[in-house]
């Protein structure tokens, strides 16, 4: 039996020789990072520094017999030394300065796993919509060529009717959603207009002693009108279920 041969994973060399050859192809330069280099060579001189004076001061302590919350107090100033320390890194946080001075680029992975520019989220809506509209226009000529493929003209004609016709925006189906978003509108405004008159109910009733005489409900009652407000939503229910029973 034949044994398959696995290939062998590229080497060193010939990966950074493929990274070189894409560099020269594409014409993309080499970030050395502008001068965050700078920042960090800074902050690990700060940090040792103040590892030296903290370790002296522990030492110097500790040989005269001072208590050991002094210790803690030293730790503390240094750790506190350290962040004032760092606030030069603040000037990475303005836009168009800290983006100058690193000189670096957001980046992604794509769907091939080659390492592009991140998009932005303008950049990203413009695609999806550019997407769309092109999966929309393969979609109509599909449909096109499927109506034009057909013999029967008439089958053909039937079959875009029941589609929504040459206008689908005013299918049954829009209208169906339309209907639909309709009722929610009502809804919400039928369930907003209760709400209100609870509020309205419970402010009577604290503030008030019309609590102590009138019921709950009849209160509720002065703010709105629950029979009309049942009906309506009944009427919406209705309206629903025959919408669904459509689709």
């Amino acid at each position: 039996v034949p044994l398959r041969a696995e290939a062998a994973p590229p080497s060193h060399e010939e990966v950074q020789g493929a990274i070189a050859a894409a560099r020269i192809r594409y014409g993309v330069q080499r970030r050395r990072g502008g001068f965050l280099p700078y920042f960090l060579l800074y902050d690990a001189v700060v940090l040792v520094l103040i590892a030296a004076a903290l370790a002296a001061n522990a030492a110097v302590a500790t040989a005269r017999g001072r208590p050991s919350w002094l210790l803690w107090c030293y730790a503390y100033y240094a750790k506190l030394t350290w962040a004032l320390l760092s606030l030069p890194y603040l000037v990475f946080t303005v836009p168009l300065l800290g983006r100058a001075l690193h000189r670096a680029r957001p980046t992604g992975y794509d769907k091939e796993g080659q390492l592009v520019p991140m998009l932005s989220s303008a950049l990203m809506k413009a695609k999806m919509a550019r997407d769309q509209q092109r999966r929309r226009a393969a979609e109509l000529q599909a449909e096109r060529l499927s109506v034009a493929r057909d013999d029967d003209g008439a089958a053909g004609r039937s079959s875009i009717v029941e589609k929504g016709g040459l206008f689908p925006f005013f299918g049954p189906a829009t209208k169906a959603r339309s209907a639909v978003e309709i009722q929610r509108i009502h809804r919400g405004r039928i369930t907003r207009r209760r709400a209100r008159a609870r509020f309205l109910r419970h402010a009577v009733s604290l503030t008030t002693p019309v609590g102590l005489f009138v019921s709950a409900s009849s209160i509720e009652q002065w703010f709105i009108n629950e029979d009309t407000d049942a009906a309506k939503l009944n009427v919406l229910l209705s309206e629903d279920s025959c919408g669904n029973a459509a689709e």
